[in-house]
């Protein structure tokens, strides 16, 4: 029987708030249009930021994939193809869990920062890295809201089911983010709404913006077995606790980013040099060289008290910092004056 290219619409229910959203997965439909040019973006950022080049974060998404490139990019950067076997709602309860599983990793305390100490490194993966930006105007006219799913899934058809998932745990998570005392925080689809929405959460449009260095792969790195040195250490900011912004990249078809403030924070570039392991047959998978950015919060008195953290500190929340390294795709906004 030979086999039809046809467009077909499958309809997926997925469950929310009690009610079933019909989701039209591969409709007949066509990209949002209006990506941004890396010359758009090159032209708004030297008006804002004169001499000083982006961030190799916000670089990253300077190309908008299509065709088949696109369909690679999504195989790379998005859920892996077990979600597809998930249900919406246990594959956000599996997400949850493996983020929190993640992040028990991932949190370190600021004196680990110290030259000459040694540590199992951990730095997430990027999300989304290729993902391009919208042109700022055009962001302004997409309905991002879980509502109006429907709409959003046929604006970026032909989405995956996989995909679809992915974008709907980003629109929930920017509708109803996890919050921490006091933090401040938005989902920005533009350069220029990312920028203001750090200028607003600083009190200030005298910026500078930090991305980590390209030793960071996309994949990140966890080394269980691996040991890594720590060469050296500069503080980004002043040593004195300052208000900084940090945006992460989220799964989407259009760069998103969820940009959030939970201060103070000290930044530090951190140098650290992959211990020799010569019985160790993965040794050579990770950079021997790795400078990344650590963000350390120094008021936790908010942080979730059942950390395991905590338990292996020997501390309860308020009582040390938690600081966690950024990713590749992870963008950091401090004010000029502290930066």
């Amino acid at each position: 029987m030979g086999v039809l290219l046809l467009l077909v619409s499958l309809l997926v229910v997925v469950a929310a708030g009690g009610r079933c959203v019909p989701l039209v997965i591969g409709a007949e439909g066509t990209t949002v249009p209006s990506y941004a040019s890396t010359s758009e973006l090159n032209a708004y950022w030297q008006s804002v930021f004169p001499n000083r080049a982006m961030p190799s974060a916000i670089l990253d998404h300077c190309s908008a994939p299509s065709g088949s490139e696109r369909k690679v990019k999504e195989s790379e950067h998005y859920w892996s193809v077990y979600s597809d076997q998930l249900t919406k709602r246990d594959a956000k309860i599996y997400h949850n869990w493996a983020h929190r599983i993640a992040s028990e990793k991932l949190l370190y305390p600021e004196s680990a920062f110290t030259a000459g100490s040694k540590m199992n490194l951990y730095i997430d993966r990027a999300v989304a890295l290729h993902s391009a930006w919208l042109r700022h105007d055009t962001t302004n006219s997409i309905p991002m809201s879980t509502k109006n799913f429907t709409e959003i899934i046929i604006t970026f058809a032909p989405v995956s089911l996989a995909m679809a998932r992915d974008m709907w745990s980003t629109l929930s998570s920017c509708e109803h983010p996890r919050e921490v005392a006091g933090e401040q925080k938005a989902c920005t689809m533009s350069v220029q709404s990312m920028h203001g929405f750090a200028a607003s959460a600083l009190g200030t449009s005298e910026l500078r913006a930090f991305s980590t260095s390209l030793d960071v792969p996309e994949e990140g790195i966890g080394s269980p077995s691996n040991r890594y040195r720590v060469a050296a250490v500069r503080a980004v900011t002043a040593k004195a606790a300052a208000n900084t912004v940090t945006c992460h990249s989220m799964s989407f078809p259009a760069a998103l980013f969820y940009c959030h403030a939970v201060n103070p924070t000290r930044i530090y570039e951190v140098t650290l040099q992959r211990e020799k392991e010569d019985s160790d047959v993965t040794v050579s998978k990770t950079p021997a060289v790795v400078r990344a950015l650590a963000v350390c919060h120094v008021n936790t008195s908010a942080f979730d008290p059942t950390l395991m953290y905590w338990v292996k500190l020997g501390r309860k929340p308020g009582e040390a910092s938690v600081c966690h390294f950024l990713t590749r795709g992870d963008v950091l906004w401090a004010p000029a004056s502290v930066a």
